[in-house]
């Protein structure tokens, strides 16, 4: 399966799993593992997702902030926040500046999720702050960062991204994925020649050309 099927068939199950289960909650979100959603004034969700502002939304979206390796190479015991307090800026997001999850409220007929970032187009979208936003794509958002949003651990550590990487993608066969990967890590980690002999050696791949960019 090549890339756009991947996002052919996750569009497939997430619209599945909504159809399947919308009258059973109120709302839903598709996140990863490595994603946390942070709220300043709240410890449970639900308190967040039920405040007055929000009565009106359909659904609600947060902005990811991105989270480098912070140099580590290793994987240790240490909670995620305190081995990785470091964000990368938005000049190095490839274009994906202002990433987003969209919370999707579920009793709602007919919708159809187009990503798992942008949900119904053709719902009624709130930013965190209750206010409605006409959006078409994911780069187009900002919200306030400082008070809701998602703590996204891209690669953690070197060696937990070679993990993460050699295990491959269940969705998608391409022979260029591991490569893709490791490019959109270097562009947002710094490039050393610790890391990068330390995935030459475990993902058993030749990065000659990040060689010649090690001064």
């Amino acid at each position: 399966m090549n890339w756009r099927g991947k996002y052919q068939a996750m569009m497939k199950i997430m619209n599945d799993c909504y159809q399947r289960n919308y009258n059973n909650f109120d709302w839903l979100l598709f996140y990863e593992i490595d994603e946390f959603i942070y709220l300043y004034d709240h410890n449970n969700i639900k308190y967040f997702l039920n405040k007055k502002k929000y009565n009106h939304c359909q659904q609600i979206y947060l902005n990811l902030v991105c989270h480098t390796d912070n140099n580590l190479l290793y994987y240790d015991e240490r909670p995620l926040s305190i081995r990785f307090p470091h964000t990368v800026p938005l000049s190095k997001l490839g274009g994906r500046l202002l990433e987003m999850k969209t919370i999707i409220r579920c009793h709602i007929h007919g919708v159809f999720i187009v990503s798992n970032h942008l949900g119904d187009l053709t719902l009624k979208s709130c930013n965190n702050s209750g206010k409605h936003e006409k959006l078409t794509d994911i780069s187009t958002y900002y919200s306030d960062q400082k008070y809701y949003y998602i703590d996204h651990y891209y690669s953690k550590s070197t060696e937990e991204f070679i993990s993460k990487i050699t295990k491959g993608d269940a969705l998608i066969i391409d022979k260029n994925y591991i490569y893709k990967r490791i490019d959109k890590y270097f562009n947002q980690n710094e490039l050393t020649k610790e890391k990068l002999e330390l995935i030459e050696q475990k993902a058993h791949v030749k990065l000659d050309k990040y060689r010649k960019q090690i001064i």
